[in-house]
């Protein structure tokens, strides 16, 4: 089970990224928090948590909450993270 959840993270990492590059490399919260909705992950926050403590993306704040975040950017750091690569 350990590793399902694993993949099923790096799944959503992997989504987020693609979103983030979709949108010139940077996109409010919102925006993610809807394709999240499209792709049933309700670990957004913690996702995007993750992906900023390795350096990957960057916005203010430590921890992103909806909707009182929604208008907040989060912007890609390092695009060339492969979440699967790791």
């Amino acid at each position: 089970m350990a590793e399902e959840a694993a993949r099923i993270s790096k799944e959503h990492q992997k989504w987020m990224l693609e979103t983030l590059k979709e949108n010139g490399g940077s996109c409010t919260y919102e925006v993610i928090v809807r394709v999240g909705e499209e792709k049933h992950c309700d670990t957004v926050g913690a996702m995007l948590r993750v992906l900023k403590m390795k350096k990957v993306i960057s916005y203010d704040g430590m921890f992103l909450m909806y909707p009182g975040d929604k208008a907040q950017v989060v912007k890609l750091v390092n695009p060339d993270y492969d979440p699967f690569a790791q």
